[in-house]
């Protein structure tokens, strides 16, 4: 009887396939470690700025916001929220003033005037209507149900906030004075 010899033929050394395991382990890693660590993140960044704040009841009912430092901001992504007695009213260039459509709520006083805000510059936010006689700012966008009216020397609170992301880039509180 003869005998046939079996060889035995292994596909892949056993280093090798230690080798490959390894590589897909750090591979599996290095995705795990991109999603962990917020690299596919689409999330936009907030802008970094800082205001102080200046309401002028004589005149023109302006409340001007002079950034003191910060990123550069462009106005038409900037929206100024107030709040007075659980009411709120969100207010943009997007909005038109009831009575005035060559006028905008928001602008920039100081620099160049350019659409960009940046530090020294002025964002001023203007009223519909500084009614002197009941003391007050009224805000009243052309496509609003009802006004919002904020007295003289009431204790308002304001965010800044950048459209694209929607988050506060400040907050805060001042009295209409």
């Amino acid at each position: 009887m003869k005998r046939i010899a079996m060889m035995n033929e292994d596909a892949v050394s056993p280093v090798i396939g230690v080798m490959l395991m390894i590589v897909v382990t750090v591979i599996i890693a290095a995705v795990v470690s991109g999603y962990a660590g917020g690299m596919t993140s689409s999330e936009s960044k907030v802008p970094n700025a800082a205001f102080t704040i200046h309401p002028n009841l004589n005149g023109n009912g302006t409340i001007a916001f002079h950034q003191t430092g910060g990123d550069e901001l462009m106005l038409n992504e900037i929206l100024v929220q107030l709040e007075y007695n659980d009411r709120s009213i969100i207010l943009s260039n997007l909005d038109n003033m009831t009575g005035y459509s060559d006028l905008e709520y928001l602008s920039e006083m100081g620099g160049d005037a350019d659409g960009f805000i940046t530090g020294g510059d002025r964002l001023v936010l203007t009223c519909d209507r500084n009614d002197a006689t009941n003391k007050a700012f009224v805000f009243k966008p052309a496509d609003a149900a009802a006004n919002f009216t904020i007295p003289y020397y009431g204790h308002i609170r304001y965010m800044i906030l950048d459209k694209e992301s929607a988050k506060a880039i400040q907050t805060g509180e001042f009295v209409l004075k």
